[in-house]
């Protein structure tokens, strides 16, 4: 995790970042860095950083001077020359010289992501080729002093390059192979025996990964220049023709004089981090459950045509469904039965419509119709009239036949609104009238429509009074360890017990909430004491400590007072930082990025754990991880549910958490609800799951009874 800092510093240009920094990234540094030391190998601090002062100086100084900080970078070469020649003379192994280089890239990351302000993409192509080339430059001075020393100093660094992950090949001056380790066997397809002697171009042929086109050899260019080369956005041509992307580096192979003896070319496979890549992205932007695009995506798309519209002076149509009676569905005949519904329901949809339109699920049983370029004005009426025909028709589910309707509200551009968000807002509000009516209908919007804004508004009422008269209360629900059946946190949940409609779930009060602002900051303000004050009543009570996590609304993020508020309750109530999580969906953060990032840098330097809830429901990009000091992800149940009968979903769960281990993240899996996808999660190394199979949210006597008892 990146180390905490004091408090949020501003962000200052990579330069004078690497300057001021220069000792507190040594120290990191060498902390880790005697971690991974042999044990018998104990050198001063001074014999550790050796050059490495040199090299970020060399970094900074890089910087200023580099015209463009993507392009054509120009490290100097004697810090990583010095530095190999002096970790071969102590003794120290390639592999152990290039995770010095690994290790400082990761420090340098790691003080940088805990600054506020964005860090520009150009600091850190700039950053990461110009260590690339760092290490590129050692390796070939290891390489050309081992070949100066005995026979039996060659077979340990043959050893040592057998070991290390990424291909390794050299060449002489003509650009024939002289060598190549295991990896760059496995990655190319082409064995050492057949390689070597062989033109490197013709072993290693690469291609444009957006032409196709074969690309002219970095390592036969380096040889020609006399300096380092890189590729990126390649393919490599295996050996069995297979395309394979990869990023290469090359660097001119010289002899104890200095003179150019021919070149050594580093590689690594990138196909999985790609995978995983295109896996999230598509995640983002739909729902996992019926394939549909997801809110996100409508929105991106509903801005696009009402641009166009507006420019072309067309109409545009929204239609807003919902199912009638999708409750009941569920509560007869449980929730595969109501996931495979809306699966079917999402292709008859796409049935219903033309090719051009647009069909999207927004959540539980609502979907949406983007509707442009319709030649009369009947047709937004006449295909909502086709949609519920089809969707009345029986569903066979499971071998039994279940019955659906759905209510439908209509929003026309431009009259009915001039944005995303009013459009979609008022087919909202259509549909609920529609409802109103029975079941199957379909409304317009239209702007007398004001019940549901009155019923908004008693509910809002009934809200301020409950607050009043401690109608609120919290349910808690633990977190275990897969396997090991060990607690390592419970969720607060918040629960409204109305006198007269009686429980009352967060899903319909928080919404009003959230729209009065000022309520839900005393809302959620009341929630995060309270869990405080049971955190404390637990200890007090000789109990082990449970960090309590707490779900936070973008109106509470948006409080510039929120911190100091939380640090304030923390203080009050004798609690460690650690004790306390707040929870941020990725729709909060999407919402206000850049404010969402300075505030959560602000709690989380207090010590206080962040982290994602329903991750994967899909907002934007994966950037704000990197924004973001995030601590943990908890995956969405929808995925979580579908683990052990969908291929895909069982992907989706393996991806995310092999990706939170690559960041330093921990994982928490939500919705889970048998011992079949427990076994799953300790399957693939989930740290954390949450769920019915281990409990429902209860009251805080109850789970004291259950899990301190």
């Amino acid at each position: 995790m990146p180390p905490d800092q004091a408090s949020a510093k501003p962000r200052l240009p990579l330069d004078k970042f690497l300057r001021q920094e220069q000792e507190t990234i040594l120290r990191e540094w060498e902390s880790l860095d005697r971690q991974t030391l042999a044990s018998a190998r104990k050198p001063t601090s001074e014999e550790l950083r050796n050059n490495l002062p040199d090299i970020l100086s060399d970094l900074a100084d890089q910087y200023v001077r580099a015209p463009d900080k993507t392009r054509h970078i120009d490290f100097p070469q004697q810090g990583p020359r010095n530095h190999a020649q002096h970790r071969w003379e102590s003794g120290f192994s390639l592999e152990e010289v290039v995770r010095e280089y690994g290790l400082l890239r990761v420090i340098i990351l790691q003080i940088l992501s805990s600054r506020t302000g964005e860090l520009p993409e150009g600091e850190l192509v700039f950053l990461n080729e110009a260590l690339d080339m760092a290490i590129v430059e050692s390796v070939t001075t290891y390489v050309e002093k081992a070949n100066s020393e005995l026979q039996s100093e060659r077979e340990r660094l043959q050893v040592t390059l057998t070991s290390i992950a990424d291909g390794v090949i050299s060449t002489d001056t003509e650009g024939h192979i002289t060598f190549l380790n295991p990896a760059a066997e496995r990655i190319s397809g082409w064995l050492k025996a057949e390689a070597v002697g062989r033109p490197v171009d013709e072993v290693l042929v690469t291609l444009d990964e957006t032409t196709r086109e074969i690309c002219s050899s970095t390592t036969l260019r380096a040889i020609d220049l006399d300096e380092p080369q890189r590729s990126g956005n390649i393919l490599l041509r295996r050996y069995d023709g297979g395309l394979l992307p990869i990023e290469k580096h090359s660097a001119p192979l010289r002899d104890s004089r200095g003179d150019v003896q021919g070149a050594v070319a580093t590689f690594r496979d990138i196909s999985e981090i790609r995978l995983l890549t295109e896996e999230l992205s598509y995640l983002a932007f739909h729902d996992p459950l019926t394939g549909l695009p997801n809110r996100a995506l409508l929105f991106e798309r509903l801005t696009q045509e009402l641009a166009y519209a507006e420019r072309y002076n067309i109409t545009a149509a929204l239609l807003y469904l919902d199912l009638d009676l999708f409750k009941q569905v569920n509560d007869v005949f449980g929730h595969g039965v109501g996931d495979e519904l809306l699966r079917q329901v999402a292709e008859r949809l796409l049935g219903c419509v033309r090719r051009t339109d647009t069909v999207s699920r927004l959540g539980g049983d609502e979907f949406a119709v983007l509707l442009t370029g319709f030649d009369h004005q009947t047709f937004p009426e006449e295909l909502a009239t086709k949609i519920i025909k089809r969707l009345s028709e029986p569903f066979v589910l499971n071998q039994e036949t279940v019955n659906v309707s759905t209510s439908i509200g209509i929003s026309l551009f431009p009259e009915d609104g001039q944005d995303a968000e009013s459009l979609v807002k008022h087919a909202d509000t259509a549909m609920y009238q529609a409802k109103a009516r029975g079941r199957g209908c379909i409304q317009f919007f239209a702007p007398e429509m004001n019940r549901r804004a009155a019923e908004r508004h008693e509910l809002e009422s009934d809200l301020r009074t409950a607050i009043a008269q401690d109608q609120l209360s919290l349910y808690f629900q633990p977190q275990i360890a897969p396997g090991t059946e060990q607690m390592i946190g419970a969720e607060a949940l918040l629960r409204w017990h109305h006198p007269q409609k009686g429980l009352i779930l967060p899903a319909r009060f928080i919404p009003v909430a959230e729209d009065s602002g000022h309520l839900m900051v005393s809302i959620g303000n009341w929630v995060i004491e309270k869990a405080c004050a049971q955190a404390r009543a637990w200890l007090d009570a000789g109990y082990p400590p449970v960090r309590i996590s707490v779900n936070v609304s973008i109106v509470q993020l948006r409080n510039k007072d929120f911190s100091i508020y939380v640090e304030n309750l923390l203080q009050r109530y004798r609690l460690t930082p650690d004790l306390l999580q707040l929870e941020l969906t990725e729709s909060i953060i999407m919402s206000d990025i850049a404010g969402a990032a300075e505030q959560v840098r602000k709690i989380k330097d207090m010590g206080i754990h962040i982290a994602i809830d329903d991750f994967g429901t899909g907002y934007s990009s994966l950037s704000y991880l990197k924004d973001l000091p995030v601590h943990e992800l908890k995956i969405d149940k929808s995925f979580v549910h579908n683990i052990l009968t969908d291929v895909n979903s069982a992907a989706i769960v393996k991806a995310i958490i092999r990706m939170a281990q690559g960041l330093g993240l921990r994982v928490i899996a939500e919705g889970v609800e048998n011992q079949e996808a427990m076994d799953f999660l300790i399957q693939n190394e989930c740290e954390g799951a949450q769920g019915y199979f281990f409990g429902k949210p209860i009251t805080p006597s109850a789970f004291e009874a259950q899990f301190f008892g």
